[in-house]
């Protein structure tokens, strides 16, 4: 008996195997942001289906959209037993914009009194490294434990989302130092101490650092992280973000963002004492992230400067803060990653017979991030003008156009035509109007 060509069954075989693909294709271009972010997959006309990303990245990321790795060193020692209460002595937030290829880390002063949530509703006055150690005893119940309630309260008090941890303590750190042979630091100024102890039962013992180029093994690079004789937490701020950015350098020397082999073998090493939510996957979709930010594109900041010492009523040294200040500082952590590589001089001109416009329009910008440095004021008003015009030269065509959506204006509103443009110094020329909106907006 003859085959029959059986017609609906075909059909059904090939729809059921263009919907499969469809959906693979959906469900790939959507998870190759999370690992491969800043690196889509374009898959050409199908973009155009329904529910497939169209692979289409802005040229930098907002906050919302940077990748924020919490990293948290827990101030614990060799000779502590175990599940004791521990504080963070470091926190920071290392930041990475996979579109504009730039990244930072923002450290935040351990003794910074915050507002931290009590998990009912309310909040308690303390110090912020105290978070991780309130839920780690059970005083705040947080669903993510004790990094959670960090996160959160991170969150809470300076609006910067968190996506992810990392929780290192010091034999952690050590360890991690020596596996890549020690790090390199150029020690800026004389660092000294009588007595540092490394662990409470651990004899006392001179450190001395010098000015200049050392090489540092885990121990010594822990010691210059922690010395506190003759320092306030900003130098310590200082040094450990030297640090940070040594260890980062020696990875890249080593070639370990640029292998997954290794970077695998590293990562398996240390996954059992390292507390993280960092998955295998999205850490080497980070490494291949990170190893095309070229390293004078990496910023260091710390919310240290817009702080100022307190003493509580209980007779607690901590540092307050002002939340313009700080949002001030979050603003200028998180600026625009193109713009910043742009770096505009910027002349702010009152095109109208307001007084004061010209400073209040630069005083608004530097609200928004940009450093004091770039924006100036022009002495001499150019009065007439109904509608604010923004003049720029091309090479600096985003930044102005950037301007032009900090202060509510048209695209239109910006001029590059090279003979349109005033005379002046600065790359962009804002000659202001009555018609800018000058509104704060959200770190």
């Amino acid at each position: 008996m003859g085959s029959r060509f059986h017609f609906p069954l075909i059909v059904s075989i090939v729809l059921a195997f263009l919907l499969s693909f469809y959906g693979l294709v959906a469900v790939a271009t959507h998870l190759d942001d999370y690992l491969l972010p800043g690196n889509e997959v374009n898959v050409g006309i199908l973009a155009q289906l329904p529910g497939v990303d169209k692979g289409d990245v802005p040229e930098a990321a907002s906050i919302q959209q940077r990748i924020n790795i919490l990293l948290l060193g827990l101030d614990r020692r060799p000779d502590e037993p175990p599940g004791s209460p521990i504080r963070t002595d470091t926190i920071a937030i290392l930041s990475i914009d996979p579109y504009s290829n730039t990244a930072g880390v923002l450290s935040i002063p351990r003794d910074t009194w915050v507002e931290i949530p009590d998990g009912r509703g309310g909040f308690l006055e303390e110090r912020i490294n105290a978070a991780y150690t309130l839920a780690q005893t059970g005083v705040v119940f947080h669903r993510e434990g004790p990094p959670g309630l960090v996160k959160e309260t991170i969150l809470h008090n300076f609006g910067i989302p968190i996506d992810h941890y990392v929780v290192l303590d010091f034999v952690d750190f050590i360890r991690v130092i020596d596996t890549l042979g020690g790090i390199e630091i150029d020690v800026p100024e004389y660092v000294y101490d009588p007595a540092y102890q490394e662990c409470y039962t651990c004899p006392a013992m001179a450190v001395t650092f010098r000015p200049g180029r050392q090489h540092m093994d885990g121990h010594l690079a822990l010691a210059y992280a922690r010395i506190r004789y003759g320092s306030n937490d900003f130098e310590r701020i200082e040094r450990q973000q030297q640090v940070m950015r040594a260890t980062f350098r020696k990875a890249m020397d080593l070639g370990l963002l640029m292998d997954p082999g290794r970077l695998k073998s590293l990562y398996s090493q240390f996954r059992s004492s390292v507390d993280t939510d960092v998955s295998l996957p999205r850490a080497l979709g980070l490494a291949l992230k990170v190893r095309q930010i070229p390293e004078e594109r990496i910023k260091t900041m710390s919310l240290a400067p817009a702080m100022r010492d307190y003493i509580t009523p209980e007779g607690w040294s901590v540092l307050i803060w002002e939340q313009e200040d700080v949002q001030r500082m979050v603003r200028r952590f998180f600026l625009d990653g193109r713009l910043e590589q742009e770096a505009p001089t910027i002349e702010v001109r009152n095109g109208t017979d307001v007084p004061g416009l010209a400073t209040r329009v630069a005083t608004f910008l530097v609200d928004q991030g940009l450093p004091e440095e770039w924006v100036s004021i022009a002495p001499e008003p150019a009065p007439g003008h109904r509608y604010t015009l923004i003049y720029t030269v091309r090479e600096k065509e985003y930044s102005a156009r950037k301007l032009a959506e900090w202060l509510g204006l048209s695209p239109g509103q910006v001029v590059v035509d090279p003979a349109l443009i005033p005379p002046g110094e600065a790359d962009i020329i804002v000659v202001a109007a009555t018609d800018v909106r000058l509104l704060a907006r959200n770190p």
